[in-house]
């Protein structure tokens, strides 16, 4: 059960990644929008963040011993959700997103402060889950590895009288989105893990 389970995981993620190279490749072979705010990519990485932020919202309700930890990775990603929506949120005022992701950042973290001890001991618990690596590879992907390699001072001395933004652009989004994939089944698998060791109390809630 466990291998196939390995490789139905395996499976996952290669479906995942070839779906968010196929919307890169709408966005500049057919639609030619150059990965403008609003695009396949974009509104990609805006499903995929939803759906990791449903699932640990899901388990909030349904693990009880791991409630405090779930409900700080979905307000994490609910905050990264909320960049990757500024453009929706200019619509208020340029730049409003930072204040709507301070607000589900420090409301989660005050809920979690206020039982400490739970929230420390379910984080500790959280990193030996099978899941976990996935999630911190992922997590490097988005935050550094894309950034990084994204950066324009690299890309403008690899391509010189050449350069061309699409081409930093499709590298960066493309490893941000790589890392996504990654976030997401990482969080499918971790879920369906809290549901075979969650209590039956919170089974029967699934």
């Amino acid at each position: 059960m466990a291998l196939l389970r390995t490789i139905f995981y395996f499976l996952l993620a290669t479906v995942f990644a070839g779906v968010v190279l196929l919307g890169l490749w709408l966005d500049v072979h057919v639609l030619q929008d150059k990965l403008r705010e609003v695009s396949v990519t974009e509104i990609l990485q805006e499903i995929i963040l939803a759906t990791i932020v449903f699932l640990h919202f899901r388990l909030v309700k349904a693990s009880e011993r791991m409630r405090e930890c779930n409900l700080l990775i979905g307000a994490f990603f609910l905050a990264m959700l909320i960049r990757e929506l500024d453009a929706l949120f200019d619509i208020i005022a340029h730049g409003s997103w930072v204040w709507f992701a301070l607000m589900v950042s420090i409301a989660a973290i005050a809920f979690a402060a206020s039982r400490y001890r739970k929230t420390v001991s379910q984080l500790s618990v959280y990193p030996q889950t099978p899941y976990y690596g996935m999630m911190i590879s992922g997590l490097l992907c988005v935050l550094v590895f894309s950034r990084l390699f994204g950066m324009h001072s690299l890309w403008d001395s690899v391509l010189g009288d050449q350069y061309m933004r699409i081409v930093k652009n499709m590298v960066e989004e493309g490893a941000e989105s790589f890392g996504y994939t990654l976030c997401l089944t990482s969080s499918i698998g971790y879920y369906f893990y809290q549901c075979r060791t969650a209590s039956p109390s919170a089974s029967a809630m699934l």
